[in-house]
């Protein structure tokens, strides 16, 4: 009779913590929904260009964006 208890248990448990892991992921798909509708995306949507001093490099990292940023002012 223990077996049977342990057993009728365990499936309240099980769906209640698949649950909470759902509507958790439900949350953040409604979150990220909600900033990519988000109408502060002008900055991404057009990019500044490259400055003359990094065109020739195919990757450039942030430090050295800010470097040259920082030297042309």
């Amino acid at each position: 009779m223990s077996n049977t208890r342990r057993f009728n248990r365990q499936p309240a448990s099980f769906w209640s913590t698949r649950r909470e892991a759902s509507l958790n992921w439900l949350a953040l798909g409604l979150l990220l929904a909600a900033w990519n509708a988000s109408s502060n995306n002008d900055a991404a949507a057009t990019p500044r260009p490259r400055p003359e001093a990094l065109r020739g490099y195919p990757y450039v990292s942030v430090r050295a964006a800010n470097r040259i940023a920082a030297a042309d002012q």
